[in-house]
């Protein structure tokens, strides 16, 4: 394990009248959740994710559940090898929050196509880049990791949402998922869902806005618990 822990980028957004302050990188921002399966990149259907760099303006979530996510940045950059990652059609290993029994969950246009679904960006939310899972061994390069929203349920129903953490395989071209940062259990029959509004990563760390089950919105922050990668909120 390496000792030295990586240091991620921090994504800025704006929630209502409240704003973060600038930093390096705005990479993606989660989009409201709860509505069709969307594309990590909402204008192509589909594409891959491309990468952002330079100053930030800081975007903007909406609390309406159907709201578009609004955001701009710098001059892109060459795309890492996680950020060319089709999401909406990703396999992703270790994903157990899907519930599957395979090692493997693929999705398809945004779906692992069960009767009970997981999806992948919900509501056309982004991923978010980062060195900020520790890489083994300790001398192996450093390479950047997502952080993606998946929700385990059909609409109007039971559902849950996670963010993901999800890293490169050795060989640079599998993905494979780290213990996941779960939302609350719906309540009242399955009809309350916690929902994450938008989530960025601060150094290591992650912070998110979300909807609690009582409608409220509230902001929460999680580090790593230990060195397999689980998640406590602080």
């Amino acid at each position: 394990m390496r000792g030295k822990l990586l240091v991620g980028v921090a994504l800025t957004v704006t929630v209502g009248a409240g704003c973060t302050p600038s930093v390096d990188r705005l990479d993606g921002d989660a989009g409201p959740a709860g509505s069709a399966a969307g594309s990590a990149s909402p204008s192509v259907p589909g594409a891959p994710t491309t990468a952002s760099s330079g100053s930030v303006t800081p975007a903007t979530v909406s609390t309406s559940p159907a709201a578009p996510v609004s955001g701009t940045s710098g001059p892109a950059t060459q795309a890492s090898e996680i950020r060319r990652t089709d999401w909406p059609n990703a396999v992703i290993r270790k994903l157990g929050f899907c519930g599957e029994s395979d090692d493997s969950v693929a999705f398809r246009n945004g779906s692992n196509g069960f009767d009970v679904p997981c999806r992948i960006l919900p509501g056309g939310a982004q991923p978010v880049y980062g060195e900020f899972i520790v890489e083994e061994p300790a001398n192996a390069p450093s390479t950047e990791d997502a952080l993606v929203l998946v929700e385990l349920g059909n609409p109007n129903a039971a559902r849950r949402q996670a963010l993901v953490p999800v890293q490169l395989s050795d060989n640079g071209r599998g993905r494979y998922a780290w213990p996941v940062i779960g939302g609350d259990q719906p309540g009242s029959g399955g009809v309350k869902v916690m929902t994450f509004l938008s989530y960025r990563l601060v150094g290591q760390n992650v912070e998110a806005t979300v909807r609690r089950l009582d409608g409220g919105t509230e902001t929460r922050r999680w580090r790593k618990a230990d060195g397999s990668g689980n998640w406590e909120r602080y």
